[in-house]
């Protein structure tokens, strides 16, 4: 039996992988593999689904909304009940994510970076300050002190 700190770690890195794979299909691409991915649902609203191998014997499926701007993660259970097959792992909407600038990053941060590159006399003269850009929010990390 995996200990509740094993699940939640488990969950975490799922709900990372699908957040990448996301960001990763951001792109648009017009390939044969992408259509076979696409299931049309109704008039211009698009869901992508992507197999995933989730843990070493372990597999599911991440659906993506684009329309709605969501996304889910199933964990597909072959030895299980029948009643029991399919998991939902994780479901997020990413509608305001983009309006965090910096939010549960590990270092370096981006401001980091920056005073890093202003110390090594490398830091591009075409950025004009530091400020976040309009319509973005700082928020203090988890147990940030």
């Amino acid at each position: 039996m995996k200990s509740k700190a094993e699940k939640g770690w488990l969950l975490l890195v799922t709900l990372f992988l699908g957040v990448f794979l996301v960001l990763l299909s951001g792109g648009k691409t017009n390939t044969s593999l992408d259509a076979e991915n696409q299931i049309q649902t109704g008039s211009d609203s698009k869901i992508t689904v992507l197999p995933l191998q989730i843990a070493r014997d372990s597999y599911g499926l991440a659906m993506i909304d684009h329309q709605r701007q969501t996304l889910w993660i199933y964990e597909i259970n072959s030895r299980g009940p029948v009643h029991n097959r399919l998991k939902l792992l994780a479901a997020r909407s990413w509608k305001y994510d983009k309006f965090l600038q910096d939010y549960n990053t590990s270092e370096p941060k981006p401001e980091q970076v920056k005073l890093l590159l202003e110390a090594l006399g490398k830091f591009p003269e075409n950025i004009k300050s530091s400020r976040a850009p309009e319509g973005t929010v700082e928020i203090a990390e988890p147990n940030s002190k």
